[in-house]
């Protein structure tokens, strides 16, 4: 045993910056620019819903629509295996194929997260390296990439970006280079490849492009033998929805997943349109998203033509493992039966590519696969023959779409997006909006650099009462889904351009309406504003400035996006503000709650940090005291924000959600006078 020891010490020395400690280079960071949010890792895992421990999994997990708290990755992660590199480390005795996954999901050879390691010049600070998180990148990016001369080039900004001379295509980036390693010395004999991988991540914001995030795995053979019998692969868990959000675990959880071959899509949808939320209540048919993954670029055979996608195989995660209709379980039977997917009975004429599967109900096959635990689907090409210093390339994109139809809608324009050269169609630069909030109004105000742009032909405004979840009135496709929403106000120039583009229907050009009413002068300088005065003082409001364009027969109109990170963001078209009334004086018998009632499934419930009822028209110090319907003390909130509301977040004393029902409120002021009033939960 201390041999065997001392000879895997010696071992991991010979890695390329290689110890044990170098796990603790990985980081993890968030894309949150478009309606897609996830928290991806720098060790090629682009979620980790983590399904065997609730309490290490990262939210946001593909989060969709961004800040509604609904997530759906369960795992996604990348995956290169192979056969037969005759210098490839640890020990391979029986010339076993080799698995390098970065998933996370079990105990499993291939599920632990110890295949791949960044390296560790390539890491800054405390989170994956992102193009718009400076913080997080090395302090001085190296020259080339490890084991080659190839140099790493950077945009004026320092970033390594995804261009072919080192500019940024996308408005957000990430960037990470690991090598393959296997830790797990309780468990020989280990075995791994001498493979290292460039993995880049890149998103848009705009209308367009809000939906999905495009993901690009490099593959780079260190070793000076060929990697025989190579795949890549991406592995797709995506849960309808996941298991680790709450309510856990989930009653009925049937979901069915679909592959497109045209598409090379991998997609999946919840086949009984319920499901209960993790914010409490229940998601109906049209709340919940479907989600796939396409492969735009795969590597090329030795014709020198690119591979396609070879193999297709879905499952349930947690059924039939180790078989050929199942997962693998094994590094060696995952190769054969899932990498490959080599006599799956799903299979009906063997081209490896899943085309039947059992009906549930038990009147035959079907051309879904329905789960009622947990759903997986995996993608690969190959095999190929990586040789001595060559690099190939798999590229993604996960994609999220309200309804079936707005999911193939949202892959074909990342297909096109891709055959491109992810040349986008740019909306003009977004407005920079301020909020001013008054007494029962709120007042926009925005420059007028959008205007630069020639194809600017004007302003949508949107208004959300859910933090930016919906925005209004829904425009509803011919299956009645929300596709997109009609706007709040708008205005347009007037140019002889009205009505909509057939190449996107949904975007209304306006009626020619001019843009002078928002003109105001205010310190020498011409800029627009916009009044709202339909709005009850104590509530919160979202507003979404955004400028669009007036397209052409070749080019559709596109507008700015109504997402955003943080709606607390300077220079953004995106802010969030709450109409206050003047502070009560003396006067108590002002005070009012809102809303009243208050609605536990309202569409502005849908995340759990935004439950909140405002107590509206107070003076500037009290005590609210609030009782349920038996007379008991809930909460007892002491106003001194020197505003004139204060909210409850409907929390009592103990830090427990309280309950529908009746409720009474004493407000009790400096000089002794008090008022009593009440309000109604209801669900």
């Amino acid at each position: 045993m201390k041999k065997q020891q001392l000879w895997m010490f010696v071992l991991l020395l010979t890695l390329p910056n290689a110890a044990i400690a170098q796990r603790e280079y990985i980081r993890w960071n968030i894309f949150d620019i478009n309606k897609v949010r996830t928290k991806f890792s720098n060790a090629n895992e682009l979620c980790d819903g983590n399904f065997q421990n609730i309490a290490l999994a990262k939210p946001p997990a593909f989060e969709y629509p961004a800040n509604s708290g609904i997530s759906y990755g369960t795992d996604v992660a990348f995956i290169i295996a192979g056969r037969r590199q005759t210098d490839a480390l640890g020990s391979n005795p029986h010339d076993e194929p080799y698995v390098e996954a970065g998933m996370t999901e079990g105990p499993a050879d291939y599920w632990d997260p110890d295949h791949f390691d960044p390296y560790k010049e390539f890491v800054g600070g405390d989170r994956a390296a992102m193009s718009d998180d400076p913080e997080s990148w090395p302090s001085r990016w190296p020259k080339v990439y490890p084991t080659t001369t190839i140099p790493v080039l950077l945009d004026s900004t320092g970033w390594p970006g995804a261009g072919t001379h080192g500019e940024r295509l996308g408005d957000q980036e990430m960037f990470s280079v690991c090598y393959a390693t296997d830790h797990l010395a309780e468990r020989p004999p280990e075995r791994w490849l001498k493979v290292n991988t460039i993995t880049r991540g890149m998103a848009w914001s705009g209308k367009l492009y809000e939906d999905f995030i495009v993901w690009e795995f490099i593959v780079h053979n260190y070793g000076q033998s060929p990697v025989d019998s190579a795949i890549v692969g991406i592995w797709s868990d995506f849960s309808f929805l996941p298991a680790f959000l709450p309510p856990y675990p989930y009653a009925d959880d049937a979901d069915a997943e679909y592959y497109d071959r045209t598409r090379q899509l991998a997609y999946g949808w919840d086949t009984n349109g319920y499901e209960p939320s993790p914010n409490g209540g229940t998601l109906q048919p049209y709340q919940i998203a479907w989600a796939g993954t396409v492969v735009l670029k795969t590597p090329k055979g030795d014709d020198g033509k690119e591979l396609g996608v070879t193999a297709y195989d879905a499952f349930d995660n947690w059924k039939d493992q180790d078989s050929p209709k199942g997962n693998g379980a094994r590094k060696t039977s995952f190769y054969w039966w899932n990498m490959l997917n080599l006599d799956d009975p799903n299979d009906s004429d063997g081209d490896h590519i899943d085309d039947t599967f059992p009906d549930p109900n038990g009147s035959g096959t079907i051309d879904y696969y329905v789960s009622s635990a947990q759903p997986a689907q995996l993608m690969a090409s190959g095999p190929f023959t990586l040789k001595s210093g060559e690099f190939d390339t798999l590229i993604v994109a996960t994609v999220f779409g309200e309804n079936k139809k707005d999911l193939f809608k949202n892959v074909d324009v990342v297909r096109s997006l891709y055959r491109d050269h992810w040349k986008v169609v740019r909306p003009p630069a977004k407005p920079r909006v301020t909020a001013i909030p008054n007494d029962q109004e709120i007042i926009l105000k925005w420059n007028r650099q959008s205007e630069q742009d020639p194809d600017f032909e004007g302003y949508r405004i949107y208004r959300s009462t859910d933090h930016g979840v919906t925005w209004g009135t829904p425009i509803t496709d011919d299956n009645g889904t929300a596709i997109a929403y009609a706007p709040y106000a708008q205005f347009d120039r007037i140019d002889g351009i009205s009505g909509t583009n057939p190449l996107t229907p949904w975007l209304y050009l306006g009626s020619e309406s001019g843009l002078e009413s928002l003109r105001k002068i205010e310190n020498g300088d011409t800029i627009n504003v916009f009044v709202d005065k339909n709005v009850v003082n104590g509530f919160s409001y979202r507003y979404a400035v955004c400028a669009y364009t007036k397209g052409s027969s070749a080019k559709p109109p596109v507008e700015n996006s109504t997402s955003t990170p943080d709606p607390d963001l300077p220079n953004d078209n995106v802010v969030e503000v709450v109409p206050n009334a003047p502070v009560a004086k003396a006067n108590l018998n002002s005070v009012i709650v809102v809303p009243n009632p208050y609605i536990l499934t309202a569409a502005w419930e849908v995340i759990p940090a935004h439950f909140r009822l405002e107590f509206t028209h107070l003076p500037v110090k009290c005590t609210i005291r609030i009782y349920n319907q038996s007379g008991e003390l809930v909460r007892i909130l002491e106003h001194r924000n020197g505003k004139s509301t204060e909210p409850w977040d409907l929390l009592n004393d103990r830090q427990q959600k309280v309950a529908a029902g009746l409720y009474f409120y004493q407000i009790s002021g400096r000089n002794g006078r008090k008022m009593i009033g009440k309000f109604a939960i209801i669900n």
